[in-house]
């Protein structure tokens, strides 16, 4: 499996997983969702791509 979709599955779950824990209302809840998964997901990426020149 590619990391890039092993590391977006594993944003999702945690996101989802935040969101129940920490919003009880729907709305609060997938907008804390989308916040954390792009966050994780745009950051990891980031992160990488800076990383990307050194050994």
């Amino acid at each position: 499996m590619d990391h890039f979709v092993l590391m977006t599955w594993h944003a999702t779950l945690v996101s989802t997983f935040f969101a129940f824990l920490w919003r009880p209302a729907g709305k609060g809840r997938r907008r804390l969702f989308l916040k954390t998964f792009i966050i994780m997901v745009a950051g990891a990426v980031a992160l990488g791509w800076l990383m990307y020149p050194f050994p």
